[in-house]
């Protein structure tokens, strides 16, 4: 494997921060819609379908927003 140069490094940090920047962002896009689908399902006569959608898209957004995080914090901790 070819060593990386500290130029090359710090382009690959500086790309995978922005990748972390716009997951965080569609992570709370995700828990939104999540939640306003479920919203949807129990107003229209407890359409079991779109709640569970809702339900899946808001554990994923928040899975996302906190995965986001925690890469955000490893980065950090690394001085990186």
């Amino acid at each position: 494997m070819v060593a990386l140069t500290d130029e090359q490094k710090a382009r690959k940090v500086t790309h995978f921060r922005r990748i972390i920047k716009y997951r965080s962002w569609f992570g709370w896009i995700f828990a939104i819609v999540g939640a306003v689908l479920f919203g949807v399902g129990v107003k229209e006569g407890q359409n079991p379908m779109v709640m569970l959608n809702g339900f899946l898209f808001f554990g994923y957004g928040c899975f996302m927003v906190w995965q986001a995080k925690r890469a955000r914090e490893k980065l950090d901790r690394n001085n990186l």
